[in-house]
């Protein structure tokens, strides 16, 4: 198991820019990634090279309502990014909670073979 903490995700919603015709990462997501790829390099040189399993513990900021599944897409897309795991497509599960104390965002990677994850986790057959 790889355990990550990390400052919370931006949105979903507050990834991508357009402009000029085209689709691009926001300034925020460009930083957030960076920061973030700083702070793993410091807290593991694990890797997981095949199937595997995400469960992420976030703390809400403030009182605004917030979908937690916003927070999915660019926690996935830095795991491939800082090379956590090789591909996406790889992720057989994935949970998300709110959380009331702790880091801004804290990570569990599992291998997929992983008997702790294989105890945590259902994963029904295809």
């Amino acid at each position: 198991m790889i355990t990550l903490r990390l400052p919370l995700a931006p949105s979903a919603n507050q990834l991508w820019q357009q402009g000029k015709g085209r689709t691009f990462k926001s300034q925020k997501y460009k930083d957030w990634l960076e920061e973030c790829a700083w702070l793993i390099k410091q807290q593991t040189r694990d890797l997981i090279n095949g199937d595997y399993v995400i469960h992420i513990l976030a703390k809400r900021p403030d009182r605004r309502k917030r979908d937690l599944d916003n927070l999915l897409k660019a926690t996935s897309d830095l795991l491939v990014k800082t090379k956590i795991v090789p591909d996406d497509s790889l992720c057989r599960a994935l949970a998300a909670e709110w959380v009331d104390e702790g880091d801004p965002m804290t990570i569990h990677v599992y291998e997929h073979s992983d008997e702790e994850a294989n105890t945590q986790w259902t994963i029904l057959p295809n």
